[in-house]
């Protein structure tokens, strides 16, 4: 029943990708940071008796979503020109084409493991 959680998380990050291509990064920021928030929460009501590589897994990608967000936060500032280093924005595309990819396979294996 908690998967009905990452329902919330994928429309988020939808609608987040769409705004990054209108050209509203700061809104970007906030849906997927939202999302990741979603993602977290279900991973800390996770069934007790969830594998350990389960469980791995699901850690992995949100370091990595948090490592973009924090790369994100950074290229936003250098885009309203209160930064500095402009690899920054390419360097959290990077990540975030990583994150999304982690996001995709962990969800795929989440879905399809044994229940027994």
């Amino acid at each position: 029943m908690l998967d009905l959680l990452l329902l919330p998380a994928a429309l988020l990050l939808a609608l987040a990708l769409g705004a990054v291509r209108r050209g509203d990064h700061r809104l970007h920021g906030h849906l997927m940071t939202a999302g990741f928030t979603f993602i977290g929460l279900r991973l800390v009501l996770h069934p007790r008796s969830l594998a350990r590589h389960h469980v791995a897994t699901w850690l992995l990608t949100l370091a990595a979503a948090g490592t973009t967000v924090l790369l994100g936060r950074r290229a936003l500032a250098w885009r309203e020109s209160r930064g500095l280093g402009q690899r920054l924005p390419r360097m959290h595309r990077a990540f975030g084409t990583a994150t999304l990819i982690g996001l995709a396979l962990t969800t795929l294996v989440w879905l399809l493991r044994n229940r027994t």
